[in-house]
């Protein structure tokens, strides 16, 4: 990880480059598993990550559109909204879900597009359960960037009732109102002391909170004794952490030890990379190596 002004006068800046751009980013696993997918692709680049504070956000941009070297970049917290207004190019699903996480920078004209790969990789892991998925009613925890993601994501592979549980229901649903249809029954919104009416018909629930995360106070965004029995009493069910670290949350150890499918947060971080990785290059990810290489870092097995 290296602050935004010094990258700015590394060597790296001054060759064929991607970054990874966000405050904090020490943590990030992305320079690994995309400096593995330059190298396996031959593509003879950098990827660093960089961490960017609040007052550089439009250096950054310009010196994006003026560096021939810069070939493009992942955003994340806290920065996939802000800088929708300064790229000039937006996929739907960047309008939709009110941020961006990958800028490709156009060779001939200095253009930046960007788009959302969070949705695909959302959707990516799911697919072989995506005959049950659309059939039920889906449980989301949370309300914020990611849930929107999510959001986004389901609506538009076609399921058709979803429950956004949040600890401020009214308010998310103003919060979405403006690009998801909220007042037709599709979407719903309930609080943590409700979601379990509407557990015996989901299938898919996902946690869309940082609960579980590595260093954030809070385990699971329910009681993990409550979701083992809904999975137990209601069961099968399938659920998706997007925390991936640590690699098993506290959320799918509870649903895992009563029989429950899951999904690891492992899963959409190497799918979404996937799509980033193809936006930029038109090459393909090499994910199974990278899954290797991440479980081993993540101590799996």
């Amino acid at each position: 990880m290296q602050p935004f002004e010094a990258f700015k006068e590394s060597p790296q800046a001054r060759e064929d480059h991607f970054v990874l751009f966000g405050n904090p980013v020490g943590h990030s696993l992305s320079p690994l598993i995309h400096s593995m997918a330059l190298a396996h692709a031959g593509i003879e680049a950098t990827y660093t990550a960089v961490e960017l504070r609040p007052e550089e956000v439009t250096a950054a941009v310009a010196w994006m559109h003026g560096n021939e070297h810069f070939q493009g970049a992942n955003v994340t917290i806290p920065y996939k909204q802000s800088f929708m207004a300064f790229v000039d190019e937006c996929g739907e699903e960047v309008l939709k879900t009110g941020a961006l996480n990958t800028i490709r920078r156009d060779s001939g004209t200095g253009r930046l597009s960007a788009v959302n790969t969070d949705v695909e990789g959302f959707l990516a892991p799911l697919d072989r359960h995506m005959g049950e998925i659309v059939e039920s009613p889906a449980v989301v925890f949370g309300s914020g960037g990611a849930a929107r993601a999510v959001l986004f994501a389901l609506v538009d592979a076609g399921v058709e009732e979803i429950v956004l549980v949040s600890r401020r229901p009214d308010d998310a649903r103003d919060q979405f109102r403006g690009d998801f249809d909220v007042d037709s029954g599709g979407v719903r919104f309930a609080g943590y002391e409700q979601w379990t009416a509407f557990a015996e018909e989901a299938f898919l629930m996902v946690n869309a909170t940082p609960a579980g995360m590595k260093g954030f106070p809070v385990a699971c965004p329910v009681g993990e004794r409550e979701l083992a029995w809904v999975c137990e009493a209601f069961g099968p069910k399938l659920l998706y952490d997007l925390v991936y670290t640590p690699y098993d949350t506290p959320f799918l150890i509870a649903g895992h030890v009563v029989g429950a499918i899951t999904c690891h947060g492992v899963e959409m971080f190497l799918h979404q990379a996937a799509a980033s990785f193809r936006y930029w290059t038109g090459c393909e990810f090499p994910i199974g190596l990278c899954r290797g290489e991440l479980e081993r870092r993540l101590h799996v097995g």
